[in-house]
């Protein structure tokens, strides 16, 4: 038993020094060739065979795989990020004013030192997840496995199901007026932030909502980060009457009005899975140009959902894109085996898992996705628990186990 305990210290001291060197690599969204090569080369260096797509994905096998693990490879970057100082603290790993990249770069290390300990897994790769799952989407390689484990939640749940999206552009068609005074300058900085979908449900601060509710006589209004994130930063400029001021021009009331009434926040909750089933977050505002992330938790519920926001969009512009199914709940043979090993629920995730259209392109293949505790994920206050990590580590051990057996 002792020899067993100082082994798996051993496993979890390499899996956390990999995710170490993993922050050191950029690799947000958009931007991940380095991390893609450093995939590849640690692949050769495990003498697994490896493929690659037009997207980026990476698909490494070797021999007759039993499981294929799979994670995305890119992160979302708030704050200093790409440059990550990492922070152990209390048994959590953060970062010092960024993202830390958790999601889902600890699924990458646990994938990565995996191939150094067995020669019969397939290891996918996935690319530019947070911006739209566009590897997973543009996916030109297959898998052998009849089993895939997606390694991208976040509660040590097992989840059989997750949301779809979409976001939404709208232009409104703005006027001005004229004014007597000077613009003054108003910000709303350094909100928590927060995932758009898994976090829209805990009373995070919208600096984009918090701004409109203060203002009224807007010359300019700025705000958000990223279309998966709840804003932490806004900027307006502001319009004060003053005799001795000059001839400025502000927007009309209509505008603010119009911003007022779009949604943000919870608008369905699912009381069987105890998770919600339709979202709006206000994520971008650039004076006439605004983005809306939609999440729902089945594809009837999102095209319910796009329907409503064309009604509260009417009288602008709106365009519908970077659209992504919702993996419809489905208690799957690899989840089955997972209950057993980890007993724990089953769950459905409001977020998108790369699950969603990785089971489209391959739907005989039995799925499943776990994952470590992570909170505040697209955030600077991101943390992962490292007691959290060993455990979903034990549970994939398990499980190659388990498959190797059958």
């Amino acid at each position: 038993m002792k020899g067993e305990g100082k082994k798996e210290r051993i496993d979890m001291e390499n899996i956390l020094e990999i995710f170490k060197q993993i922050t050191k690599i950029p690799h947000c969204s958009g931007n991940t060739g380095k991390m893609k090569e450093f995939i590849i080369k640690w692949i050769n260096e495990c003498g697994y065979d490896y493929k690659v797509d037009g997207a980026g994905n990476v698909l490494a096998y070797k021999n007759t795989p039993v499981l294929c693990l799979q994670s995305h490879y890119d992160m979302v970057c708030v704050g200093t990020a790409p440059d990550i100082e990492i922070i152990e603290e209390n048994g959590w790993l953060k970062a010092k004013n960024s993202s830390l990249g958790a999601d889902n770069g600890i699924g990458v290390a646990i994938m990565l030192y995996l191939m150094q300990k067995y020669d019969n897994l397939e290891f996918l790769f996935t690319n530019d997840e947070e911006i739209g799952l566009v590897g997973a989407f543009n996916l030109e390689l297959n898998i052998k496995s009849e089993y895939l484990l997606n390694l991208d939640s976040e509660d040590e749940n097992i989840y059989i199901g997750c949301a779809g999206g979409a976001d939404v552009k709208v232009k409104y068609p703005m006027e001005y007026e004229k004014f007597t005074g000077f613009c003054a300058d108003m910000k709303i900085e350094n909100l928590p932030g927060g995932h758009s979908g898994v976090d829209i449900d805990k009373d995070i601060p919208n600096a984009i909502v918090e701004m409109i509710r203060r203002v009224k006589n807007i010359c300019s209004l700025k705000g958000g980060e990223r279309r998966n994130s709840i804003p932490a930063n806004a900027y307006a400029k502001v319009a004060i009457a003053s005799k001795n001021g000059r001839d400025i021009k502000i927007i009309t009331k209509d505008y603010t009005e119009f911003l007022k009434k779009l949604p943000h926040g919870v608008l369905e909750y699912d009381f069987e899975f105890q998770v919600v089933s339709k979202s709006v977050n206000f994520a971008l505002v650039d004076n006439e140009n605004i983005v809306l992330s939609l999440r729902a938790n089945s594809n009837e519920k999102l095209e319910e959902l796009k329907k409503y926001i064309k009604e509260k969009c009417s009288g602008a512009e709106i365009e519908f894109e970077g659209e992504y199914p919702a993996w419809k709940p489905e208690i799957s043979d690899l989840a089955k085996i997972l209950k057993e090993i980890m007993n724990t629920e089953y769950k459905v995730i409001h977020a998108g898992l790369e699950c969603a259209v990785l089971k489209n392109r391959f739907p005989n293949v039995s799925m499943a996705s776990i994952g470590p505790v992570i909170e505040n994920p697209h955030s600077v206050n991101e943390k992962v628990n490292i007691k959290s990590v060993e455990k979903i580590f034990n549970t994939v051990l398990k499980l190659i186990e388990r498959m190797q057996n059958e």
